[in-house]
């Protein structure tokens, strides 16, 4: 009998131990898992840190809150700025007040393309600096010899080599040689001596340089330029003169110049003819025979 109770006893006293264990594993403290903290996960769309109560930022160039990696970049021009009204950002495009171009901007990326993270670097303007320079061309040499022109009372220095031809009545013409032409044009020198009455002025003299404008163009050309009148003094005289360009029907470019004056009831006139694209050189010829022009005798 005594056996039967020590062996009840024992078993009570087992599951007496299982359940405190069973408990104490239940109560005991848990350990949460370790991770690394990330920061909370954003649901809402972020607030720029520069905003202001419209919720524009001071670099936001699209209107909705955002700020542009190109905000700061200097090379970048505003196209919707109003250069034409803004004389700083005239002077800065090189443009003088009143006039207006296209504007430029550089690093303006484009709104379809695909949007990379901005890496630090500064967007900056692309300038072909090493695109070859075009090589100057060697200005023409021109040896200048006197001319006495007895038919027009006049003498002048001009080019030597040139071709003289006095058949037409009070007109005197050089003409560069044939192996000199350029661009499909010789250099041609007018000099006339018309007679005209006392009644001449300055009004006259102005019409008369636009009437031989008119004729000039009106012959073989088919794009004609000519410029306005402007007054300059041609052998101690005032005069007036004019240039102008234009492309002839076989396709040649021309230039020149007329300057007229008048003295004692003279009118005198140079004119000059030249390939357009060396006016400069013409030009120095023109000059020289202008500054060196003076009368020899009575017409």
């Amino acid at each position: 009998m005594k056996r039967k109770w020590l062996t009840v006893l024992c078993l009570l006293a087992v599951a007496a131990l299982l359940t405190g264990c069973d408990s104490q594993q239940q109560t005991g403290q848990t350990f949460a898992e370790v991770t690394q903290y990330l920061g909370p996960a954003v649901t809402d769309t972020p607030v720029p840190v520069n905003s202001d109560v419209t919720g524009v930022s001071d670099g936001d160039t699209t209107g909705d809150g955002s700020d542009s990696i190109f905000a700061d970049n200097p090379y970048v021009v505003d196209p919707s700025a109003d250069t034409a009204a803004d004389p700083d950002a005239q002077a800065a495009l090189g443009e003088e007040s009143g006039q207006t171009s296209d504007t430029v901007v550089y690093g303006q990326a484009d709104a379809d393309a695909t949007v990379y993270p901005y890496a630090g670097s500064s967007p900056i303007p692309l300038i072909p600096i090493d695109a070859p320079s075009p090589t100057p061309r060697t200005a023409l040499a021109f040896t200048y010899v006197p001319y006495d022109v007895t038919s027009l009372g006049l003498s002048f220095q001009a080019p030597a080599g040139w071709v003289p031809d006095d058949s037409v009545n009070e007109m005197y013409t050089l003409t560069e040689p044939e192996a000199q032409i350029k661009d499909g044009q010789l250099g041609v020198i007018n000099v006339y001596a018309v007679p005209v009455n006392s009644n001449y002025n300055d009004n006259s003299l102005v019409a008369e340089v636009k009437q031989r404008l008119s004729t000039i163009g009106s012959t073989n050309f088919v794009e004609w330029k000519p410029s306005l009148t402007a007054s300059r003094y041609l052998m101690g005289g005032k005069g007036i003169y004019a240039n102008y360009s234009g492309t002839l029907a076989n396709g040649v470019q021309v230039g020149g110049r007329i300057h007229a004056t008048y003295i004692d009831n003279v009118l005198y006139c140079i004119q000059i003819t030249y390939p357009l694209n060396f006016k400069d050189d013409y030009l120095n010829v023109f000059a020289q025979l202008r500054e060196s022009i003076k009368r020899t005798g009575t017409k």
